[in-house]
């Protein structure tokens, strides 16, 4: 297979270039559910391997594009990585066509801080992930300033887009992004519009807010981001987070403290402030090897938080 894959790249080399990248973890995972069942053991943590091509385009500017499998351990069946499709024009504007899960906007992006080393909030379902077609146009304003319209379809189906459903429709949105970066400091603002909205709905978004930010001081990297979606009853969801990272030599220390407030629903039951942290740290071996441990804790809602702890060995190529 080593040899297959070099072959593909020295043959394209006359047009493209290749990379290839990859991670192999192990580890021992504990998870808690908030009736109060645990279940843990050791076990693959993460395998994957991922393709990149870029190309010059006289007159146009770079193509790049990538894609990736991932395994679960020894006779697991393999699931698609990311995938997509990138244009960088001569003048800095990128459009980007992708099939992707992206990361939580908070524990996995700018507010979090970078302190989500393997796991993040999202394993105490407070906070969650989806998985989306999607279509961005980025455009540079100036140096330190871009603005991004990236539409994303509801779901990932193969050439149709969205699937649909008379019943139970599906909400594709369209978000617009201001982003910062200059220095130090790394800020970002979005407004979200979804479509087929049902009226009078506490589950059907109208709209999302959100807004991030981070700063790096050298001796530490703190960050603080918001999310609100405002549904059709005018019910709303706000997530706020607060993270940070301090380097210690090869050691690096992170946390997150996480609230998620529901307000305006018609059950004073279904109002509630709910809290979770991670916490954890990071050792690196090499530039290609590290250690991770860490530890979650949500409140869900259920009989007790749900929480967990992971520790694993981590090897990059």
């Amino acid at each position: 297979m080593r040899y297959a894959l070099a072959a593909v790249a020295v043959a394209g080399g006359a047009f493209a270039q290749a990379t290839m990248t990859g991670a192999i973890a192990y580890g021992f995972e504990s998870d808690t559910s908030s009736s109060n069942v645990t279940t843990s053991g050791f076990g693959m943590e993460d395998a994957e391997i991922n393709f990149a091509v870029s190309e010059d385009i006289e007159g146009v500017g770079k193509l790049g594009a990538g894609l990736g499998v991932a395994w679960g351990g020894r006779s697991t069946a393999a699931t698609a990585n990311d995938s997509y499709i990138q244009f960088v024009l001569a003048n800095g504007a990128k459009i980007k066509m992708a099939s992707e899960k992206g990361a939580e906007y908070l524990t996995g992006g700018i507010a979090g801080a970078g302190a989500n080393f393997e796991a993040d909030l999202t394993s105490t379902t407070l906070l969650s992930r989806t998985t989306n077609d999607t279509v961005a146009v980025t455009v540079p304003l100036t140096d330190a300033v871009s603005f991004t319209y990236k539409h994303s379809e509801a779901d990932v189906v193969i050439g149709t887009g969205s699937a649909s459903n008379l019943n139970t429709p599906v909400q594709r949105y369209n978000t617009g992004v201001l982003g910062y970066k200059a220095g130090a400091l790394v800020a970002e603002g979005q407004f979200r519009s979804y479509d087929n909205q049902v009226s009078n709905s506490t589950t059907y978004a109208n709209t999302k807010n959100r807004f991030s930010a981070s700063y790096d001081l050298g001796v530490a990297k703190i960050g603080a981001g918001v999310d609100q979606t405002n549904y059709t009853y005018g019910n709303t969801k706000t997530a706020t987070l607060v993270g940070a990272t301090v380097p210690v030599g090869s050691l690096t220390l992170g946390v997150q403290l996480l609230s998620v407030t529901a307000a305006g629903n018609s059950s004073a039951s279904s109002n509630y402030t709910r809290t979770g942290a991670l916490a954890g740290g990071m050792y690196k071996l090499s530039n290609r090897t590290y250690v991770t441990g860490q530890y979650w804790t949500g409140d869900t809602g259920g009989t007790s938080n749900t929480t967990g702890y992971l520790f694993s060995l981590y090897n990059t190529f």
